[in-house]
């Protein structure tokens, strides 16, 4: 089925889950759907002798496959639309003149045409169309009155189907309007509330920075080494969650991140303050916020303790990797240091944190090696999508 929708129905060249690519899959829907139809009747006027139908029908299907072969690296979904209503307008006018093997196929068009206009055209250029196409229908039972000449139905009959074809319009200009108008204001609440989630970032970011100049302004007063790194590691904790902040107010989304984008923010932030070398291959992964959070706590506490316990006077490398495995994502982070014995009990905040900030992870495993450095893997399952 998604092969079918972003192959065949083109759906691959427009954003996922927006009204662009749900209006191109339904034209090259309805253009497939349409060319069958056309297909099948066609067949029939050729057993049956209505050649000149059967002209009109065969070039309505060139139109169409024409259409869609050129859609979308020529023509975009408003010329489309354009050109597929311009041949249905064409078919419904000869079908209500030209004798075929089904006649009633003409009422099939005449019942479809009106919900194609206004969904793909949309109320204003809808009613106008529709407006045009009532007066060219009205043209055919006033000429044949007026006349005398007979063509597939009675003057009465054709009179009766263009007023049912005003009726159906009038419906649908009604429900189409009613449903414009109430996606405009729910489109003007959504980017009041973007606006307002923007602002809530930011707000949170200027905070914690606040909060980190306190830390920072405090922790110089301390000359207690230990005590005095107990803030500077509490600082820097604070910063990853600000630069996370600092990232969503930033970008369009409010509740998801730029993987990339974030963690290499911290990293160089830490380099800032190490002459050590810390190396990032990170994909360009969008993240649910929390997972974002949880993973640049995570990346800050093994890179610092890295900084401070890994190395001792020789300047050493300190590898990070963020990437997708197939349905599961994995962070690795690595350095060259001297490592340690995994098999004793430490007293460790940071490695306590990040145990626990994994486990928050859908269905995670972390594995720590401390054997010619160390090395932390954490796999996790990916977030389905709403």
């Amino acid at each position: 089925m998604k092969f079918f929708e972003e192959e065949v129905l083109k759906g691959k060249y427009f954003i996922p889950k927006s009204r662009d690519r749900l209006r191109a899959t339904m034209v090259n829907l309805f253009i497939l759907v349409g060319a069958f139809i056309l297909l099948l009747y066609a067949y029939e006027n050729l057993i049956q002798g209505y050649y000149v139908m059967l002209m009109v029908e065969m070039f309505i299907i060139t139109i169409l496959m024409v259409a869609y072969l050129i859609f979308p690296h020529y023509i975009n979904v408003t010329h489309t639309s354009y050109m597929i209503l311009g041949a249905l307008t064409f078919l419904l006018a000869m079908s209500l003149i030209v004798p075929d093997q089904d006649p009633e196929l003409s009422l099939f068009w005449l019942a479809s045409l009106p919900i194609f206009v206004f969904f793909f055209l949309g109320v204003d250029k809808g009613i106008r169309w529709s407006t045009n196409m009532f007066f060219v229908l009205l043209f055919i039972p006033l000429f044949s009155y007026l006349t005398g000449v007979k063509f597939v139905y009675e003057w009465e009959l054709l009179s009766q189907i263009v007023l049912g074809y005003l009726v159906v319009s009038y419906m649908l200009y009604v429900i189409e309007s009613e449903r414009s108008s109430y996606e405009e204001r729910l489109n003007i609440a959504l980017e009041e509330n973007k606006i307002l989630f923007k602002e809530v970032h930011h707000r949170t970011k200027n905070n914690m920075q606040v909060v980190m100049s306190l830390l920072e302004s405090q922790s110089f007063k301390i000359d207690d080494p230990k005590y005095k790194k107990m803030f500077e590691t509490h600082v820097d904790r604070l910063k990853a969650m600000s630069l996370m902040h600092k990232n969503l107010y930033s970008n369009h989304s409010y509740e998801e991140v730029d993987i990339q984008e974030y963690l290499e923010e911290i990293a160089q932030s830490l380099q800032t303050y190490t002459e050590h070398n810390i190396n990032t291959d990170i994909e360009p992964i969008i993240v649910d916020m929390k997972i974002a959070m949880n993973l640049g706590l995570i990346f800050n506490e093994a890179v610092t303790n890295a900084i401070e316990h890994a190395f001792g006077d020789e300047i050493g490398n300190i590898d990070i990797s963020f990437k997708r495995v197939g349905r599961r994502y994995s962070l690795c982070i690595e350095d060259n240091g001297k490592g340690y014995d995994t098999s004793k009990t430490y007293k460790s905040l940071g490695l306590t944190l990040i145990k626990d900030l994994s486990a928050t992870f859908p269905n995670s495993s972390i594995n720590i090696e401390g054997d010619k450095g160390v090395k932390i893997k954490i796999f996790f399952d990916q977030v389905k999508e709403l």
